[in-house]
C-alpha cells in the first residue's frame, strides 16, 4: 500500500512539472527573389495529384493567404509543398513567398541606392523601387505578433545581375549584405539560407537577350555558401525551360521546387 502511494506520488510530481507534448510548430519557409521564383509553371499543366495541396499546406503571397493553392501560374513552391509534407507528415508548413520579376540585387538591396537604379535603368528595378523594406513590411503583415520567424530562406535570384557586368561583379557583396541582413532583421541568426544558381545561356538568341555575367554571378553565389555558416546553393542544371531560355516550364518548375526541397532537409537542424 505505502508502495502503491509512493508511486503515486512520483507520478503526480512528473504530470505537474514535465509539460504535456507540444504541438509542434509549423515549419515556415520563406521564398524570395526574381521571376523564376515568381514562376511561369501552369497549374492547367500539372497532373492532377498535384493541383490538390496536402491539408497542413498554406501559401502566403506579398504577406496575405492564396486559396485555393495552386491557381494561375506557380513557381518551386508547389514542388517545395509536395515534397516537404512528404517528409514532415502531419506537420504545418507555411510557404511565404514575396518575388518581383526582373528584379536585381540592386533593388533588393538593405542599402538601396535610388540614384544608381535610375542611371542603371534597369526598367524592374525602377519600377519595384526598395524591395527589402517591402518584404519586411509583408512579412510582419503576415505575422503581426512579431514572435514568428523563418525556419529557412530560399532564394532564386540573379539573372538580371547577370546581364551587366558592373553588377554581376558586385553580386558577391549583395548576396552577402542581404543574407546578414535578413538573418538580423528576422531574429533568425542561424536560419539556413539556399540559393538556387542561376543558368541562363550567355545569348538567350529567341529573346535576343545576353548574360554576359552568369559565371560571375553563379561564383558568387557558391563564394557566398561557403564564406557564411548554414549558406547552401543548389544546382539548377538539366531543369526544363520555356522557349525563352531563361524561365523554366512547368515541368523544370516542379523539379526546382524538389530541389530546393531536398537540399533543405539536408541543412534544416535535426529536430
Amino acid at each position: 500500500m505505502k508502495k502503491t502511494h509512493i508511486l503515486s506520488v512520483v507520478v503526480s510530481c512528473l504530470i505537474i512539472h514535465v509539460p504535456a507534448l507540444a504541438v509542434e510548430k509549423p515549419l515556415v519557409l520563406l521564398l524570395a527573389g526574381q521571376s523564376n521564383m515568381v514562376g511561369q509553371g501552369q497549374v492547367a499543366e500539372l497532373p492532377e495529384e498535384m493541383k490538390v495541396m496536402p491539408e497542413k499546406v498554406s501559401l502566403l503571397v506579398n504577406g496575405r493567404p492564396v486559396t485555393p493553392f495552386p491557381q494561375g501560374n506557380f513557381g518551386p513552391e508547389v514542388g517545395i509543398a509536395k515534397a516537404m509534407a512528404k517528409h514532415f507528415p502531419g506537420r504545418a508548413i507555411v510557404l511565404f513567398k514575396f518575388a518581383v520579376g526582373g528584379t536585381s540585387q540592386l533593388a533588393w538591396s538593405p542599402q538601396y541606392d535610388a540614384e544608381r537604379v535610375k542611371r542603371i535603368q534597369f526598367s524592374h528595378d525602377v519600377n519595384a523601387g526598395a524591395l527589402y523594406p517591402k518584404l519586411l513590411a509583408a512579412w510582419n503583415l503576415a505575422f503581426p505578433d512579431g514572435t514568428t520567424k523563418p525556419d529557412a530562406i530560399l532564394w532564386m535570384q540573379g539573372e538580371s545581375d547577370a546581364i551587366l557586368d558592373e553588377v554581376g561583379k558586385e553580386y558577391r557583396t549583395h548576396i552577402e549584405q542581404l543574407i546578414l541582413a535578413l538573418r538580423r532583421d528576422l531574429q533568425a541568426p542561424e536560419v539556413p539560407f539556399l540559393i538556387g544558381e542561376i543558368n541562363p545561356p550567355k545569348v538567350a538568341a529567341s529573346i535576343r537577350h545576353v548574360f554576359p555575367a552568369v559565371d560571375e554571378v553563379v561564383r558568387a553565389q557558391r563564394a557566398a555558401a561557403s564564406e557564411l555558416p548554414h549558406v547552401f546553393t543548389l544546382s539548377t542544371n538539366g531543369l526544363g525551360k520555356k522557349p525563352d531560355e531563361v524561365h523554366y516550364d512547368t515541368q523544370g518548375q516542379l523539379e526546382l521546387g524538389q530541389r530546393f526541397a531536398l537540399r533543405l532537409i539536408e541543412a534544416l537542424p535535426q529536430r
